[in-house]
């Protein structure tokens, strides 16, 4: 794609303001994500409600610009130069989560994960505990289909409300395509998730308490700590070894001697080698180098092809 140009944002704060949408200039991305890389945004707008998100959309469909959603950034590798499209970050009424009563809640497609289920888990309901340890925002988490320690997201979802075409939709689990890290908004970039329902089912207080400690000190223990990361690069490939025992993408890349290779700012961790780690200054192209490295090298001396867990935002390198 091209680079915008100084007309197209022109004409694109222009048409923002008239409309009344908030609107930020020159972001630099790198403090949107966790991986704290990426260049200079030339337009982010911030709609708080769904009119202002589909006026949003009519704008850039008039102005003929593209744009990407960008959520908590925590999955993601951001471009080095994200100059050549305009940014949608969901904000306002997203942000929040609602207690429908009796186990029931309906959450913002912007809202914290790790905060907003550790509060609901601690009203004494159980199951989306394991969520409390996934950074990022629900609507990524959604789009993802992010779980662990045996859970999925989508285990606990009754409806996905989001926009598609104009139309704001809800459906069911059994009515979108999903699987393991995996669902069809991965596939399809045409939709913008607002809202999930979740499900849960009441539980000991104490028991929850307990659960949530043992699931952050795990999370603690086995991931790198106070790092600038996008969490784990790859995905576990479902391969077995003779025991059945599930072999995890981390030992693949121990195994062909990768655990610490670092380009430019960046380093596959010594920690736990499916992250890799932004040491300072880290550039996308750095990261690109390493995913490239890693795939090459595992599928070479072991045959299997390892998968990225994590979206590149934008031109990468």
């Amino acid at each position: 794609m091209a680079i915008l140009s100084e007309i197209q944002i022109r004409e694109l704060k222009n048409s923002l303001e008239n409309s009344g949408l908030p609107y930020r200039e020159n972001q630099d991305l790198s403090v949107h994500c966790s991986f704290k890389i990426g260049g200079t945004s030339p337009i982010m707008v911030e709609p708080e409600n769904q009119e202002q998100i589909l006026e949003t959309l009519s704008v850039f469909k008039k102005l003929d610009l593209p744009w990407k959603i960008l959520g908590g950034g925590t999955n993601i590798l951001i471009s080095d130069h994200p100059n050549d499209f305009v940014i949608l970050k969901l904000s306002g009424g997203f942000k929040e989560y609602q207690d429908l009563g009796e186990g029931f809640f309906q959450v913002g497609a912007a809202t914290n994960t790790t905060p907003v289920f550790r509060q609901i888990s601690q009203k004494g309901y159980t199951g989306a505990e394991f969520l409390s340890t996934i950074p990022g925002w629900t609507g990524g988490a959604v789009i993802q289909n992010a779980g662990c320690y045996g859970g999925e997201l989508f285990d606990l979802i009754q409806e996905v409300e989001f926009l598609r075409n104009g139309e704001v939709l809800k459906r069911k689990p059994s009515e979108i395509e999903h699987g393991y890290r995996f669902t069809e908004f991965l596939k399809r970039k045409d939709s913008i998730i607002l809202s999930i329902r979740i499900a849960l089912k009441p539980g000991n207080l104490e028991e929850i308490e307990t659960s949530l400690k043992e699931k952050r000190d795990k999370r603690n223990s086995s991931q790198p700590q106070n790092k600038k990361s996008a969490g784990s690069m790859f995905k576990n490939p479902k391969v077995f070894d003779e025991q059945g025992k599930e072999i995890k993408a981390w030992q693949f890349i121990d195994k062909v001697g990768l655990r610490g290779l670092q380009i430019g700012g960046a380093q596959i961790s010594p920690e736990h080698c499916n992250f890799i780690v932004n040491t300072g200054g880290a550039k996308a192209s750095d990261v690109y180098g390493l995913v490239n490295t890693v795939q090459e090298k595992v599928e070479k001396e072991t045959g299997v092809i390892l998968q990225r867990e994590v979206e590149y935002f934008g031109s990468i390198p």
